[in-house]
């Protein structure tokens, strides 16, 4: 057994994180570097940021040339293993899962508008459902851009009324989502 041997000792063993290892923090930390720096300003001022690395992030976006974005992307990995990132990763986490809600709320809406313009079958019980699910949507408003809708997809006109169809729906999906039904 190796732990009873006397030619190895515990100096032969280093503890600390393995040579791969600490590229693999650089490399996250560099991820999170063009994270940071892809994110809209509202974003980014959502996240607790030093003011060294918000101007590094900007210098980043002014720069253009790839040699350069490269050496300023380095720069900002620097200034961001100087700090503690934790508040970062988890502010970004919830821009991220913002995104997820956001989306799966479009695909929602998508579905209700496809399922209401008769693309799943009975376009008259899908406006039920729908109203029986959101009894605070306006039932004239949608009963008549549905018609409009269908009439515009038959004569192949621009699909406004299915745009507005759209919106309508989107906005009582979200109306039931911030009352919190």
């Amino acid at each position: 057994m190796i732990d009873d041997d006397p030619e190895f000792g515990e100096d032969d063993f280093d503890e600390g994180p393995s040579k791969s290892q600490l590229k693999r923090e650089a490399l996250a930390v560099r991820d999170l570097g063009s994270e940071l720096a892809a994110l809209g300003a509202a974003e980014r001022a959502r996240i607790p940021l030093p003011d060294d690395v918000v101007d590094a992030i900007n210098e980043l976006n002014r720069t253009t040339q790839n040699g350069a974005r490269k050496r300023q992307l380095g720069w900002l990995a620097k200034r961001l293993r100087k700090i503690d990132i934790e508040p970062i990763d988890a502010a970004l986490e919830s821009i991220r899962q913002a995104a997820r809600a956001n989306t799966q709320t479009l695909h929602l809406v998508e579905r209700w508008r496809d399922r209401l313009l008769g693309d799943d079958g009975d376009a008259k019980s899908a406006l039920t459902e729908f109203l029986d699910k959101y009894p605070h949507a306006d039932r004239q408003q949608l009963r008549q851009l549905q018609r409009s809708a269908m009439k515009e997809k038959s004569q192949t006109k621009s699909p406004k009324s299915a745009r507005l169809l759209f919106k309508a729906v989107r906005d009582a999906v979200n109306h039931q989502a911030e009352s919190g039904q």
